[in-house]
């Protein structure tokens, strides 16, 4: 599962160029090395409904109408970080988004646990792709109304990994199941977006993944202490 991810770009007009959308309020923009998903911070998210703006949102889709401020409590019920692409048009919650609430959440980079039997705990992977350029994970996405402006929180759909993932990330969920993000490739972002509920597409792309080569390499061990993990170094190669 995929519970954290960076954005390192200092400035929000790199978002913007990359996606052709603008920030309703950018001076509220932050980077981050790190973002553990159970965090407060935002994700940015492109949404099917207004893909010419970039929205902030929290991690872990709640129900519309949740209140935000017991998000907490609700994730340790029921963990949203992630939504399994085999369940979203049978699951109670995810069916209600999946056809007319997508959305592109916007990383330029991941981490992933790799079990190794001579290091003790597990060892940090950072994915990214060539010259570390932004991309999005496909995403579906809930508006909470909390009477004054639309709320949104948003889950990163999971797939079946591809070699490169299941190497690295080679600890199998519950189900036996060896699982990654699903990044969708740059050329399928707007089909992701304008499709509307043709569920034939919805699944064909569900199906696919960037065609960008990916790197991956281990870092500090930070990444899944309680430390503070969302600084600069935290993108260094370290050895095991």
């Amino acid at each position: 599962m995929c519970y954290h991810i960076s954005n390192t770009k200092k400035v929000p007009r790199k978002l913007e160029d990359r996606f052709n959308a603008t920030f309703e309020y950018p001076e509220a923009y932050e980077s981050y090395y790190h973002f553990n998903g159970w965090e407060t911070k935002n994700l940015y998210i492109i949404r099917q409904e207004d893909p010419e703006t970039i929205d902030f949102a929290s991690w872990g889709l709640l129900p519309s109408y949740y209140d935000l401020s017991k998000r907490s409590e609700f994730l340790r019920k029921t963990n949203t970080l992630n939504a399994t692409r085999e369940r979203l048009f049978e699951s109670q919650l995810y069916s209600q988004f999946i056809n007319w609430q997508r959305c592109l959440i916007i990383a330029d980079g991941l981490y992933e646990p790799h079990k190794d039997p001579g290091v003790k705990g597990s060892i940090p992977y950072y994915f990214q792709m060539e010259n570390h350029q932004l991309f999005a994970f496909a995403g579906v996405y809930s508006v909470i109304d909390d009477g004054i402006n639309p709320l949104y929180s948003a889950s990163l759909i999971t797939t079946e990994a591809n070699p490169l993932f299941k190497k690295i990330h080679n600890s199998p969920n519950s189900k036996g199941s060896y699982r990654m993000p699903l990044i969708l490739d740059q050329s399928d972002e707007y089909e992701w977006l304008h499709c509307d509920d043709n569920q034939d597409t919805i699944k064909t792309l569900l199906h696919t993944f960037t065609k960008n080569e990916i790197e991956a390499f281990s870092v500090s061990q930070d990444i899944f202490k309680r430390v503070d993990s969302n600084r600069s170094d935290i993108l260094q190669p370290v050895s095991y």
